[in-house]
């Protein structure tokens, strides 16, 4: 297998006691356990998985030409999580959603080497910060390049490989940094309390109008049906899937239909559905892979923290029960793979390492992919930089020490945990106007919940 490794690849990911590359090639060892374990692990992972991306300017972006989002709800689509939403095309063009203007413009910039804005500055000030991107690092994934890229190099019209959707609402939990829009628990709670406006803090629905999205939900549906075998990956979010019965199910159906070998197929979850939901999709799942519909299932667990600070972030989360399935998850085979997915606020950084140490001890049967981005959303307030650097410099040491570095895959999240660091490290000051905001926030919703957040998170209680 390591003559379909690309020399890129192994440029990039090489550790300090692998052969050259001449070396590798010829299948040199190096007669330690160890690193030759790793190298085994590297061919695995990146022997003929494709050509990059290629388009070489100092701003492209893979995901702008391979990712779409669609936001259901809100009758929006995006090519990431970071950047801004678009309106989808009418119903009857719902096909051209890859393709909206708005898209098309920004790779129009991409091409020219400029940052075209609309929330691309999430990575700009990573990166001009001296840390290292999203955008920088899913340069490094292989095997995404749109087709017509083959022909036509400088194309901006082309087809996703990767699409994802939040189809509704409907979810078991009300995270803290979370809204009705992706919430139904939310939802129900702002319809018992009412809004709440103080101080430039609202906590309301956050549905502008009531949008009857079912003739989108169906097109998305009868797409997925006519184009799942042109896609590398097919992502469905919450909410929380595993109790969107209406969905997982008619997308399970559309695979038995049109199987895609190559298919990575994706479900987010917080791992806490009902058990008798759980336990018929996951066997659903593993059948279709079994039967090979599917290349592999990828099981992204949605966990921000450990401790009892994550069951106070993510309320109504039974830790035990996340737990359990994890490990459940850990000791399967190679048809699932599985990942943790993290999102990072005031609430979440200082329990960060305990995170990292659980998910390490999982590794240790199984590879888990550790993502993590920093909050973005209308409440800002609830970013870690609405307190100075100084305030996280020692949470960030204990989180690199924590941070294992014994495979590839590890050592690749240590850059990308540098570049948020990076991004705070120019935050010379608390922003005492956002923590006021954050008190006010979190005092509502411990109204609400009977909670406690000054118990659960005291070095977040400071006043100017």
């Amino acid at each position: 297998m390591r003559d379909r490794v690309n020399k890129e690849d192994y440029d990039v990911h090489k550790g300090d006691n692998w052969p050259t590359w001449e070396e590798f090639i010829k299948g040199s060892n190096t007669g330690i356990s160890a690193v030759d374990n790793e190298i085994g692990q590297f061919v695995k992972k990146f022997a003929g998985q494709g050509k990059y991306f290629p388009i070489k300017t100092e701003t492209a972006c893979q995901s702008k030409w391979t990712w779409s989002t669609i936001w259901l709800n809100q009758a929006k689509t995006s090519s990431c999580h970071r950047v801004n939403q678009w309106p989808l095309p009418p119903v009857e063009n719902f096909g051209n959603f890859h393709n909206v203007p708005e898209k098309l413009r920004d790779r129009r910039a991409m091409l020219e080497g400029k940052w075209p804005g609309y929330g691309c500055e999430y990575c700009r000030d990573i990166e001009q910060a001296g840390g290292w991107s999203d955008r920088q690092h899913n340069l490094e994934i292989p095997g995404l390049t749109p087709p017509e890229l083959d022909s036509d190099p400088t194309a901006i019209e082309v087809t996703p490989r990767i699409v994802e959707i939040f189809a509704y609402n409907t979810c078991n939990l009300s995270c803290t940094y979370c809204d009705s829009t992706l919430s139904s628990q939310i939802e129900q709670e702002n319809k018992r309390f009412g809004e709440f406006k103080h101080d430039g803090v609202t906590l309301n629905d956050t549905f502008d109008t009531k949008l009857d999205v079912t003739e989108y939900y169906e097109k998305f549906l009868e797409w997925i049906d006519e184009n799942i075998i042109v896609l590398k990956r097919l992502h469905l979010l919450g909410g929380e899937t595993f109790i969107q019965h209406d969905l997982i199910t008619r997308v399970l159906e559309i695979i038995e239909r049109n199987p895609n070998p190559e298919l990575q197929f994706c479900i987010f979850s917080n791992m806490n559905a009902p058990e008798k939901y759980w336990n018929l999709y996951i066997n659903r799942i593993k059948d279709l892979q079994n039967r090979g519909h599917i290349k592999t299932f990828d099981l992204t667990a949605s966990i921000d923290c450990w401790g009892p600070e994550q069951e106070y972030a993510r309320h109504g989360l039974n830790l035990e029960l996340f737990e359990e399935r994890l490990r459940w998850a850990s000791e399967q085979g190679d048809w699932l793979r599985l990942n943790c997915n993290q999102t990072i606020t005031c609430l979440t950084m200082r329990s960060m390492p305990e995170l990292i140490d659980r998910i390490a001890k999982y590794s240790k049967k199984k590879h888990i992919g550790h993502y993590f981005q920093f909050y973005t959303g209308t409440q800002m307030y609830q970013h870690p930089q609405t307190y100075a650097y100084s305030h996280w410099a020692e949470t960030f040491d204990n989180i690199y020490k924590a941070m294992p570095k014994d495979t590839v895959h590890q050592r690749e999240a240590i850059p990308r945990m540098q570049g948020h660091e990076a991004q705070l490290k120019i935050v010379k000051e608390h922003n005492y106007r956002d923590i006021k905001k954050l008190h006010i926030y979190l005092d509502e919703l411990d109204r609400r919940r009977g909670t406690n957040w000054r118990q659960l998170f005291p070095y977040l209680d400071i006043h100017e």
